[in-house]
């Protein structure tokens, strides 16, 4: 598939995913109770016992946190892209994400209490395997390019290893 039909592919099914996240309390909030896995590498894999799924989270220097996860009925993925003391609304907003050379476009469902301390940002929901795939191969990902607010994200450090503990850690939640 080439970059452009894959970007409209992405583009249709990210559109779709908060309108769903909305309906269905899907994403991780910081009154969910949380617990620590285990650490892989540079990443840290957290179980979310409010909504019976794994996630991966790991911060940098510049004040950025990402986070991700796969819902509880495994057909959505998500990105959570955090920074501390963001002026964020809670209005979704167009996003862009490049990830291997592959851009992919929806909307991010802005959160102003998705993730604990001083940090604040959205999600973007998806249910592309190419996006999981793509993140696994990535060394980094970029979110709003070409724009002020530009984030880069080092996806170095076993991000492969970590997604597979979080899967582990879902199964293990569900009796799998």
């Amino acid at each position: 598939m080439n970059k452009i039909s894959r970007a409209l592919t992405a583009m249709m099914i990210l559109v779709a995913g908060p309108a769903i996240a909305a309906n269905e309390d899907i994403l991780p909030i910081n009154t969910d109770e949380i617990a620590k896995y285990r650490n892989v590498s540079e990443w840290t894999v957290y179980e979310n016992r409010t909504r019976g799924t794994c996630f991966i989270s790991r911060s940098d220097a510049s004040g950025n946190l990402v986070q991700m996860g796969l819902t509880k009925n495994t057909e959505y993925g998500y990105i959570g892209i955090f920074k501390k003391g963001a002026d964020v609304t809670e209005d979704d907003e167009m996003v862009e994400v490049i990830i291997n050379d592959t851009v992919y476009v929806g909307t991010a469902k802005k959160l102003i209490h998705g993730a604990s301390g001083d940090y604040k940002g959205g999600y973007i929901l998806a249910n592309d395997k190419q996006v999981r795939l793509d993140l696994e191969r990535a060394r980094e990902m970029v979110i709003f390019p070409e724009s002020p607010y530009t984030v880069s994200i080092d996806l170095t450090g076993g991000v492969r290893n970590a997604i597979y503990e979080a899967r582990e850690c879902t199964r293990k939640l569900h009796g799998n």
